[in-house]
């Protein structure tokens, strides 16, 4: 059973839900009292959109054991359906399962070291701490979505949330999630500077983890390139590894450019968001928000004239300005003009994403703003919609001595 386990984790792990849940169901009623089992088939229907089955499979496997001795993961899955108090007391005993875990093996010693490891699915030490690390923050990042929505009512919510944070960042110092979370938290304590602060750090972070995965997966690329003369194996295994850490910045990516729209950092933002295109471009999420900084720039920079163009409300927000209006002004402000043609163009490339076959795995939202903003912008560049002519080739790029064969 553990190899049919082995195999949904991997199918997960690559973004294909629906094969790991039909490796899965033919085992489903002889193992129904495994945990272990039941876990892992809790979150491959949670990835599934099952969300009611998958509910009641965690229920199962935290009833059967209670004190996560095999397994803290389906606590967290469970605790994150679940919400309010009830939800962080799940969490709560995944989160206490793991820090125990970590303790552990940050005090042992060598020589205890494949006690450890047997079975746990990591070949050293230190892959099986940044794992239990990842574990903790991502139910630690969970209790503070839960306190800062469904408690954030309760008088311990704002000292909860710090006392989270707090215990993330010493055991993970240099991640940039946590300084996004920090970043989140300080925007609800309206402590705007801190939170900017926060924000670019997390910046930072993200950046330096970006550029080393692509290094990495330079190295290996050339590596690859080699073996062919060498006969060097290349660990595909490392290579498959590094491209999944790669994707998986997108998410965090992409919310950490909606801090920056919410802080009015929109230079920001758009460095965040056009980053998030240089993973995959057509991430949808990101061509709206980049093209949302650019229209909030151009309206931030039209400040002063907006009072006289909004009927004299000198108080008016300038991000609820009309973009018709907007480009009235524009008409004096190159700077403006460029910003709002800028949106245009970014906002058609997500129109050709919409108007593909892929359109039914976005956000039924997002498309919606995508083509109402690009309406109020003139409608998609012609241009841009028209099929790709082959350019021709220079005259310095062009092989001239075949080029003469072939005519004689």
């Amino acid at each position: 059973m553990s190899e049919i386990i082995a195999q949904a984790r991997a199918l997960l792990a690559t973004s294909q839900p629906e094969k790991a849940l039909e490796i899965l169901s033919p085992h489903i009623q002889a193992n129904s009292s495994s945990p272990e089992f039941l876990s892992i088939l809790g979150e491959t229907l949670l990835e599934n959109n099952q969300l009611e089955e998958a509910y009641q499979v965690l229920t199962s496997a935290c009833e059967i054991d209670p004190e996560a001795n095999q397994g803290s993961e389906k606590f967290l899955y469970l605790g994150q359906i679940i919400g309010g108090q009830d939800g962080l007391n799940y969490i709560n005993t995944g989160l206490n399962k793991l820090n125990e875990q970590l303790s552990f093996i940050q005090d042992t010693g060598n020589e205890d070291v494949q006690t450890i490891l047997v079975g746990s699915g990591h070949n050293t030490l230190e892959s099986l701490r940044k794992w239990i690390i990842k574990k903790l923050n991502s139910g630690i990042f969970a209790s503070i979505e839960i306190w800062m929505t469904d408690l954030c009512m309760e008088e311990e919510a704002e000292s909860k949330c710090n006392e989270l944070i707090v215990f993330s960042l010493s055991i993970d110092p240099l991640n940039p999630e946590a300084y996004s979370q920090l970043s989140s938290i300080r925007i609800s304590q309206q402590r705007n500077d801190e939170a900017i602060e926060a924000l670019n750090k997390g910046w930072d972070l993200f950046k330096a983890k970006k550029t080393k995965l692509e290094d990495f997966a330079n190295l290996k690329r050339d590596q690859a390139a080699a073996s062919v003369d060498t006969e060097t194996e290349v660990d595909d295994e490392d290579a498959f590894e590094i491209g999944m850490e790669y994707v998986e910045l997108i998410q965090p990516l992409i919310t950490l450019s909606k801090f920056a729209i919410e802080l009015e950092e929109y230079d920001t933002a758009t460095d965040i968001a056009s980053n998030v295109q240089d993973i995959n471009d057509s991430v949808l999420d990101a061509i709206y928000i980049e093209a949302i900084a650019n229209i909030f720039k151009a309206k931030k920079l039209g400040a002063a004239n907006i009072s006289q163009h909004a009927n004299g409300d000198a108080n008016v927000d300038y991000r609820d300005f009309e973009i018709l209006k907007l480009k009235q002004i524009s008409d004096d402000n190159e700077e403006i003009t460029n910003l709002l043609s800028e949106a245009r163009l970014i906002l058609t490339t997500g129109f050709k994403i919409i108007n593909s076959d892929a359109v039914d795995d976005y956000d039924p939202s997002v498309v919606e703003q995508v083509n109402d903003l690009l309406n109020q912008l003139g409608g998609p560049i012609m241009s841009e919609l028209m099929p790709k002519r082959e350019s021709e080739k220079d005259d310095e790029d062009v092989d001239w001595e075949n080029e003469i064969e072939y005519e004689e």
